[in-house]
């Protein structure tokens, strides 16, 4: 292979990581040139019969995954024709076609798109579009998703002018013009693979934002860096070979890829895939196959330990629990590690690479009231910076959370203006984020410093549903804003005003338009309050404290708060 020690991806819009820091991060032995498919690969060779993926509907060892993914990378250029540098547009639950798909991508350089199953038509075709996608893998009817993805697909294609190739995993005939997933797996006439050399400087995954924007922003992870959060995530948590690690949240989301399976891969673990995540089905999962390592939003945390069924369940096996995403509940961490004795990691982290979380052998009052210390300190650049982003924070205040190192990234896909916007010319990224660094070196988190709502974890900007809104023929005014709530952190509440002449209108027909509209539903306002005015600054602004006042008040005084929230 290649001595690789620079990015050589030519895509249009792809910010690479300079030369020097390429060279400087294999030299610091940060970057081991590897690509996702290596790390696969070294386990399959010297333990080919381990077990490597339990899916709901079979088993593969590591060498059987190693076999499959490579007929399947084979057919993937043999069929389909895709080349080094072509993206994958992903929408799949939590199965093993989705881990025999990333890792088959990888041994042909082609670029596997996370787009989440919960993403609708707005999305699915902003992300196809800017990803110039030649591909999408969706799901059929193999598992029970309680939507048509297919039709989601067959809806918007003919606004995506790129996409050659419709992919379906499904157990019934696929529809006219689509391909059986299943068939993509079979030996081809061709040579197993030839001689595909991919670049780990390269990109090898796109993962996506909520960010700023309306729609999701494309962040590209090369091999070598995300390969790097990889080893660093797996020495963390003390991921053990023998472990049964399990994402709790979908796949296509980097705290499952990146913290559960990529992790779990590089210590040459089990992966187990479940694609309901509602409580009872990961309950019954962590039981069947002794979970022992999982990443579970604090709602989730939330509904195992009130669930009326606990007890029924035996969860004895969990040995590490990651959650973040939104503020975790303190009692949600001492109940979890009082009840289970389980080593609890509270997680600061984002898609573009920050990962910052506690150790399992941390004292619980650190684990329940901090997000700990990055997880590669010796290698990640950290700086908390005033408000002016000129300066570091003074000691002990709260800033913006600024990073570079060896396992970010280097800049959004075709996105200058909020690069511009964000990174300095040095490869800063100013995450606008809100931290802390205690006097017992944990960073503690405060906030956001734009308008973003989240919402059990999910990612919510306000600006881009009220674009959506502003659009309905009775709406002449609109401000979105989450409201305070127990179990998802936030809930998005719309304050509209009306045009004139108009005297109803109700959330039921706000939920029915946004619907039409393509946006996802865990985006749509889930209370909408009717007034006369939407209060505003001194400056014209829209004043979203006063709003946030409002409601909150307005939850307590109805029962729905607690008073000292």
């Amino acid at each position: 292979m290649p001595d690789f020690t620079s990015s050589t991806a030519d895509i249009d819009g792809y910010v690479p990581f300079p030369d020097e820091r390429c060279e400087q991060y294999l030299a610091d032995g940060y970057w081991q040139n590897l690509t996702f498919h290596d790390v696969l690969d070294r386990v399959a060779d010297q333990q080919p019969d381990r077990t490597a993926v339990i899916g709901p509907l079979r088993e593969l060892t590591y060498g059987e995954l190693q076999t499959r993914t490579q007929h399947l990378a084979r057919r993937l250029v043999d069929d389909l024709g895709l080349e080094e540098g072509d993206m994958v547009v992903f929408q799949l639950p939590n199965c093993s076609e989705f881990i025999e798909a990333f890792f088959a991508c990888s041994r042909v350089g082609v670029v596997p798109v996370m787009l989440l199953p919960r993403h609708r038509q707005a999305e699915a075709t902003h992300v196809t579009n800017l990803t110039d996608a030649k591909a999408i893998l969706t799901a059929g009817d193999r598992y029970q998703m309680g939507f048509d993805h297919i039709g989601l697909i067959e809806d918007i294609e003919d606004d995506c002018e790129t996409l050659e190739h419709k992919i379906a995993i499904s157990d019934a005939d696929v529809p006219e013009g689509w391909v059986a997933f299943d068939s993509l797996c079979e030996p081809s006439d061709s040579e197993v693979l030839g001689s595909f050399e991919v670049n780990p400087c390269n990109p090898g995954v796109m993962l996506l934002s909520g960010g700023t924007t309306g729609m999701p922003k494309g962040i590209p992870r090369t091999h070598n860096d995300y390969v790097f959060q990889w080893e660093y995530m797996a020495e963390v948590s003390e991921v053990e070979d023998d472990w049964v690690a399990f994402p709790s949240v979908p796949i296509g989301h980097n705290a499952s890829l990146n913290c559960i399976v990529g992790a779990s891969f590089w210590a040459g673990a089990t992966v187990a895939v479940e694609p309901n995540l509602k409580p009872e089905s990961l309950m019954a999962l962590i039981e069947a196959v002794g979970g022992n390592y999982t990443l579970p939003i604090p709602t989730q945390l939330i509904d195992i330990l009130e669930h009326p069924n606990l007890e029924e369940y035996d969860l004895s096996s969990l040995e590490v629990v990651v959650s973040g995403g939104q503020k975790v509940r303190p009692k949600a961490v001492y109940e979890f590690v009082e009840r289970w004795g389980v080593g609890f990691e509270n997680i600061f982290g984002m898609a573009e690479g920050p990962l910052i979380c506690t150790r399992p052998d941390d004292d619980i009052d650190v684990q329940a009231h901090t997000v700990g210390r990055p997880i590669a300190p010796d290698a990640d650049e950290v700086r908390i910076v005033d408000e002016r982003r000129e300066s570091d924070a003074p000691a002990g205040e709260a800033g913006e959370l600024c990073v570079r190192g060896p396992g970010f990234f280097t800049g959004y896909f075709r996105h200058e203006e909020e690069n511009a916007e964000n990174f300095d010319d040095q490869g800063w990224f100013y995450t606008e984020d809100v931290l802390k660094l205690n006097e017992e070196g944990n960073y503690e988190v405060f906030g956001r410093m734009k308008d973003t709502i989240i919402r059990g974890g999910e990612n919510i900007y306000a600006p881009g549903i009220e674009d959506v809104i502003i659009e309905h023929e009775s709406v002449q005014n609109v401000a979105v804003i989450g409201m305070p709530d127990e179990r998802l952190g936030e809930r998005p509440c719309a304050f509209v005003e009306l045009e004139p002449g108009i005297d109803e209108f109700t959330l039921e027909e706000l939920s029915s338009f946004l619907e039409d509209q393509g946006i996802a539903v865990f985006k749509h306002p889930e209370r909408l309050e009717v007034v006369r005015e939407i209060p505003r600054t001194e400056v014209g602004k829209i004043a979203k404290i006063s709003l946030e006042e409002q409601i909150t008040q307005t939850l307590q005084d109805e029962g729905k708060l607690p008073a000292d929230y």
